[in-house]
């Protein structure tokens, strides 16, 4: 019973991540939850500072805690920080939206972002949870627990005009700790640059990560 409760309260807050803010009609009906059950969730959140209601609209929104303990998560990825500067050199190079993005069971979740300058871009998946065997970025991360080396995957999806490329970030121990990714329209990039020109400069930058993040996962 707490565990359901748990989930339920999680699908709200994903919920509002995506939709920036709702009402309790709104999120009962896309959820498919008993009304009074989303309103006793929300004052519990609401309570924690986990969601608060804006006074202007009526309607809730995530709240300042929420994102506290966001920020307190990401900068508990020690490898983070040595790992953006370079991955704002791919980004520079390939001059698309790269990606860091973890494995949280069978989801893949995008945490960290530097995105495309250029005009026409997609939307962003920081911070947003998808399947991990939909996603290059969630796929390899699975294989790489039993494949060899800095494995890569390639997705374009036409549907929604999206192209993503992805491959790994090791640890000393050779183990897959995140999946690096560039993610861009389909124009920009199809599958004959994907493989001629950015595959190249994706798995370079991830194998200088993993070469960096060494003396971090140290036994020491």
């Amino acid at each position: 019973m707490a565990t359901q409760a748990l989930e339920d309260a999680l699908n709200i807050i994903e919920l509002l991540k995506e939709k920036y803010s709702m009402g309790v009609s709104d999120i009962s009906k896309t959820l498919k939850m008993n009304k009074n059950k989303v309103f006793r969730i929300i004052a519990t959140l609401e309570l924690k500072g986990v969601i608060e209601l804006d006074p202007d609209t009526g309607k809730y929104r995530l709240g300042m805690n929420l994102i506290k303990l966001e920020h307190s998560y990401i900068k508990s990825l020690h490898f983070l920080e040595q790992a953006k500067p370079l991955i704002r050199n791919l980004r520079q190079e390939v001059e698309e939206t790269v990606y860091l993005a973890i494995l949280h069971k069978k989801d893949v979740i995008y945490i960290y972002e530097e995105q495309s300058r250029k005009p026409v871009m997609i939307n962003s998946r920081l911070a947003k949870r998808f399947k991990a065997d939909k996603t290059p970025a969630g796929r390899v991360l699975k294989r790489a627990v039993k494949e060899i080396g800095f494995i890569t995957d390639y997705m374009i999806d036409t549907d929604n005009e999206t192209s993503e490329v992805a491959t790994i970030i090791r640890d000393e121990f050779y183990y897959p700790i995140a999946s690096l990714s560039i993610v861009a329209p389909v124009f920009r990039m199809d599958e004959e640059k994907i493989e001629k020109e950015i595959k190249d400069k994706l798995v370079s930058t991830a194998e200088e990560i993993t070469e960096l993040l060494a003396p971090a996962f140290s036994l020491d």
